[in-house]
């Protein structure tokens, strides 16, 4: 245990776009090689778009569906989620953002990997609470930040009457996946394409998911049947 954990103040915020510098980075360092994919562009370029995309208000990857934790005043971490509901209407909004963005010279490029995701990524219900992404520095990890923000983004998803969080992880993200399965998620779904494994170098998507409920043994099959992998 980190020496400072139990005497350290922990207080969650939402972010602002004052946060962009360290907050956007956060985010992308927890999927560098899947945000490139998205935006067709080198991880240099890809960070640059996803800092610009994060001050814009409403869309998937904006500022306001982010919340930050502080460790005694000091940013430490940062949480990107939403209920299933909410992430359709945010994702509509990313268009316009993108086409800001963006090179047109990118656009068939785009399309295409972003054809090859939607072909490996996994559904997200209504009732479902997805997580795009946990992002803690690098001077306060192992101290239970990643923990604080996954408990609290639960307390939200059972505020919004969801049923399941959900997140998708990339094989390579090892760290990533040991703190889900610690807080309690378990890989239901294991896909990838050779596209995505060439030009990514992260393997495949592993959706991990954590019911907000107790479900007796006819649910939790009813559950892993809607979130397990389909067009095997």
């Amino acid at each position: 245990m980190h020496p400072h954990r139990s005497t350290q103040k922990l207080v969650l915020r939402p972010a602002t776009t004052a946060d962009v510098d360290w907050g956007a980075s956060a985010i992308f360092a927890s999927g560098p090689a899947l945000f490139g994919y998205v935006f067709a562009s080198s991880p240099d370029d890809a960070r640059t778009i996803f800092q610009k995309a994060f001050v814009y208000p409403g869309h998937a990857f904006s500022y306001e569906h982010t919340q930050v934790v502080e460790s005694d005043g000091q940013p430490a971490g940062l949480i990107l989620g939403y209920p299933g509901k909410v992430k359709r209407q945010a994702e509509e909004k990313m268009q316009p953002v993108m086409a800001r963005l963006l090179p047109l010279r990118k656009l068939p490029r785009i399309l295409v990997n972003l054809a090859d995701l939607n072909r490996i990524k996994q559904d997200v219900f209504w009732y479902d609470y997805y997580i795009l992404s946990v992002g803690v520095l690098p001077e306060f990890r192992n101290q239970g930040i990643g923990t604080f923000l996954l408990t609290n983004a639960e307390r939200q998803a059972k505020a919004a009457n969801c049923q399941a969080m959900c997140l998708d992880v990339t094989y390579a993200n090892a760290r990533a996946r040991r703190l889900f399965e610690r807080n309690g998620y378990r890989v239901v779904c294991n896909k990838t394409s050779d596209r995505f494994h060439q030009m990514t170098r992260a393997g495949g998507l592993s959706r991990m998911m954590k019911p907000l409920f107790v479900p007796d043994q006819d649910e939790v099959e009813s559950i892993l049947l809607a979130e397990d992998c389909r067009n095997l």
